[in-house]
């Protein structure tokens, strides 16, 4: 009986994580779309200066790909860890940004708080390998590092906010193009 019973519990796992590797309803279903949508507009809106400096960081080129030697999970994973990074930036020192909507900002970090439980959530339901240590993420976490150390470098002035905000509108626009991508893979991997 005990046999029987562990055969079937591993014939159960194996069907649920056959399942659960299709991808995640967040993404699948296009429920991100209008998050994403309300948080890029947030932000573009947010910004009343036009700023010349430029950061002189540029989005990691290996950022938002697929790669072949990722699962698809991994792809979400590398999502869910810059939503994180962004999370983190915009709780440094708001109190320095006068010139934004308070209200908007507001409604910006919840929707970041929002997308990133959500992701989370999705890697929960995927398959991915969770490593930290890959390239991709670790290039990515380098170089939101370095935004911060940008903003704390000019003492979280508005100009430097401004400046971060046109580098996160650039990574938010990205994301969201290969979130699309993602889904299109989920969607392609259910019809299989």
């Amino acid at each position: 009986m005990g046999r029987n019973m562990f055969t079937f519990c591993f014939v159960l796992s194996l069907l649920c994580g056959c399942c659960s590797s299709l991808g995640c309803k967040w993404i699948k279903d296009d429920l991100y779309k209008p998050t994403s949508k309300e948080t890029m507009n947030l932000l573009k809106h947010m910004g009343k200066e036009f700023v010349k400096e430029r950061a002189h960081m540029h989005i990691p080129p290996k950022a938002y790909k697929m790669h072949k030697h990722m699962k698809l999970g991994d792809n979400v994973f590398e999502v869910y860890e810059a939503f994180l990074n962004i999370s983190k930036i915009f709780n440094l020192n708001q109190d320095s940004v006068t010139t934004w909507n308070r209200t908007a900002l507001d409604i910006f970090r919840n929707n970041l708080y929002r997308q990133t439980k959500e992701l989370k959530s999705c890697m929960q339901e995927m398959n991915y390998y969770y490593n930290r240590r890959s390239s991709e993420i670790k290039t990515l976490e380098s170089y939101f590092k370095k935004l911060e150390h940008f903003l704390e470098n000019k003492n979280y002035s508005a100009r430097a906010w401004e400046v971060i905000r046109i580098q996160v509108q650039d990574n938010l626009e990205r994301m969201d193009r290969f979130t699309a991508h993602i889904r299109t893979h989920m969607m392609d991997n259910s019809n299989v």
